[in-house]
């Protein structure tokens, strides 16, 4: 009986003692299979598993759900929405004590920190696939509501009086990234693992770019 070989490639063996090329053949593989997935497979589980995760049968999720593209978007999309009513709960509550505009955006800053950490899996999903994917050229991207809110929280305090060389945009774009790259350290196994260091560096963070602004 012949081998199936059609999963594998033919290539000729290195000569000995090379067998350092061939490890880093083997990693730059990987590496080209990682951007793959990164592209091609935006939903890592299945839509049966989905489906018997609820407890349905898959014909039933068929009907909401045309593919796992489609599902993809719908969680990215949702995720948007909930992190984003999050920060907008934090700003009300915050603006009913009475804080200042400074003081709302910490708490929003803190509000999407703990979001991201409590749904990993799901801000892994809408930040860490080609999120292109999620939208049509024609439509508005889902993070485009995030967006918004980081630049609202900018423009309440500009509305105060603070003002920052650059603009608003480049200050909220800031806010914004140093504190998901923070976030995206935390979850490795380089960072720390202590909730409270997250919250220390999203209050520094802050802090700076408000005493950075000037009246």
């Amino acid at each position: 009986m012949s081998q199936d070989t059609s999963d594998t490639t033919t290539r000729r063996r290195n000569p000995r003692g090379q067998g350092d090329r061939l490890r880093a053949e083997i990693l730059a593989a990987v590496a080209r299979l990682l951007d793959r997935e990164l592209t091609e497979t935006a939903l890592p589980v299945s839509l049966r598993e989905v489906a018997r995760e609820v407890g349905i049968a898959a014909q039933s999720l068929y009907l909401h759900f045309a593919d796992k593209d489609q599902l993809a978007q719908a969680v990215a999309e949702d995720g948007y929405q909930r992190v984003v009513a999050a920060m907008r709960d934090a700003d009300s509550q915050a603006a009913a004590r009475g804080a200042d505009a400074g003081e709302r955006l910490r708490v929003q800053a803190n509000a999407f920190c703990d979001f991201a950490r409590a749904e990993r899996g799901v801000t892994r999903l809408m930040f860490g696939h080609d999120s292109s994917r999620f939208a049509q050229p024609t439509e508005v991207h889902p993070a485009r509501l995030l967006w918004q809110q980081w630049l609202d929280a900018v423009h309440a305090c500009e509305e105060e009086g603070l003002h920052w060389p650059d603009g608003a945009e480049h200050t909220a774009m800031l806010i914004w990234s140093a504190i998901f790259g923070r976030f995206a350290l935390w979850t490795s196994a380089f960072g720390q693992h202590d909730p409270q260091a997250l919250t220390n560096f999203v209050d520094r963070v802050v802090s700076t770019v408000l005493r950075d602004a000037h009246q």
